[in-house]
């Protein structure tokens, strides 16, 4: 009993060392907002940076801003960002909102 106790104690030292894979963005995200948002939302890319693309993982702006300023933006564009409502149908640009919402979520 003592050694499973030991044991169960060492692995729960263990999993904060193994290392967490940052979500897969959809394959609409990576066709469209990667370039300039990146993998995480934090808009580090050389894209994002010359346009000076939002920080989309930022809790306090997404704290500002409701789904429908989300979803505007994306269908009509906002300052540097193009409009993406031809080229996206309704359902893509929601699943990109949730797909933004989770990336304070997940820490991102």
């Amino acid at each position: 009993m003592r050694r499973a106790a030991v044991l169960a104690a060492l692995l729960s030292l263990a999993r904060p060392l193994v290392a967490e894979e940052p979500p897969k963005r959809s394959a609409v995200w990576d066709a469209n907002c990667t370039v300039c948002h990146g993998d995480d939302g934090r808009s580090q890319t050389e894209e994002g940076r010359r346009k000076k693309a939002r920080n989309l993982a930022d809790p306090k702006w997404q704290a500002s801003v409701s789904d429908g300023r989300l979803t505007s933006s994306i269908q009509r564009g906002h300052d540097r960002m193009p409009a993406f409502g031809r080229k996206l149908s309704g359902e893509q640009v929601k699943a990109l909102v949730a797909e933004i919402r989770a990336l304070v979520k997940a820490g991102s």
